[in-house]
């Protein structure tokens, strides 16, 4: 999934002045949202398209729903991520903060203030759309370069990743509703009888 250098042309913001990225990410305590995911290769072609449901609760609390091609159900707990292939009957489990450091999970994580994690860039309109960029401090994932999130006024539409190769991933929000009252129980995970765990489930 996106599972999320700054470009030069691109200015730097000042520490002392946030951006409009980091004030919506410093004032979200929650989002639910339908997304559709695609996959573009080099050449600029869509590869794969998914689509799905996604919940946010800070702090470091997520589930991503993908429904379809495959079914799939990423959930951070607070204390662990867990990835749940449901053809495969097989879950995979990490601690969080070993998971999400330094990828684009962490913009929705809410463990670690934005500013600390990224470098982020000054704006850019396309397709109607102000975009900024978002470089990670820390690349500790080599497949993740570059993160890039965009906004229609002060609604959040999309976040594309990319990667050193110039392959990208794009999450299209819709319906976005922020800062919504979540099921708790929605955002913890326990294995169904019978599925493999693969990982530390503690």
């Amino acid at each position: 999934i996106l599972i999320l250098s700054l470009v030069s042309a691109f200015p730097a913001v000042w520490a002392a002045t946030p951006s409009p990225v980091q004030r919506y990410f410093q004032d979200l305590q929650s989002l639910r949202s339908d997304f559709i995911q695609r996959v573009f290769n080099e050449q600029a072609l869509v590869m794969q398209t998914s689509s799905g449901r996604m919940l946010m609760q800070k702090p470091g609390k997520f589930r991503w729903d993908y429904r379809t091609p495959n079914e799939q159900v990423i959930i951070a707990d607070g204390e662990r991520l867990w990835v749940y292939d449901v053809d495969l009957a097989q879950v995979t489990v990490r601690k969080l903060d070993q998971a999400l450091s330094a990828t684009p999970l962490a913009l929705f994580s809410g463990l670690v203030p934005i500013e600390e994690a990224f470098t982020i860039g000054g704006v850019r309109n396309r397709d109607g759309l102000d975009w900024y960029e978002l470089a990670p401090k820390q690349r500790l994932q080599p497949e993740f370069r570059l993160l890039r999130v965009a906004f229609r006024g002060e609604v959040l539409v999309s976040l594309e990743l990319e990667d050193g190769f110039g392959r990208r991933t794009r999450l299209d929000f819709q319906k976005l509703e922020r800062n919504p009252v979540l099921d708790p129980a929605r955002l913890r995970f326990a294995p169904p009888p019978g599925v493999d765990v693969v990982g530390d489930a503690g």
